[in-house]
């Protein structure tokens, strides 16, 4: 499964290579990846009014999120295929939240995994 998220994340044409896993209990419902796409549910308009044209590969993964669910993000760096830091952003700890997923695990920079549970706001 982890082979698989690699492969997506590492072929998405993107500078960076982020996958995320959505569970739900041991089932793997969603894969999600970094792209160029994106959804109305998770527009981006910043201070100075220009918006955002791409997709986290959290926000991909969390179309399909229930509360209850995990969600595990990593990234990849393309040179050695080695895990790199993929803390969420802000902006997706907000929609994380919203969703109601409870524990989200992460990459760190030394390729370790992190957990962190999920209150909400």
């Amino acid at each position: 499964m982890y082979y698989l998220a690699r492969e997506r994340a590492l072929n998405n044409g993107r500078v960076y290579h982020i996958a995320a896993i959505l569970r739900r209990g041991k089932h793997i419902v969603k894969i999600g990846v970094n792209s160029s796409k994106t959804h109305p549910q998770f527009g981006r308009v910043y201070p100075d009014g220009s918006c955002a044209y791409h997709m986290h590969a959290e926000m991909d993964a969390l179309r399909f999120a229930q509360p209850g669910d995990t969600l595990e993000v990593m990234r990849f760096r393309k040179s050695d295929n080695e895990y790199a830091i993929a803390k969420p952003c802000e902006f997706c700890m907000k929609h994380i939240i919203e969703a109601g997923i409870k524990k989200v695990k992460y990459t760190n920079d030394l390729g370790e995994w992190e957990t962190m549970r999920v209150f909400p706001a």
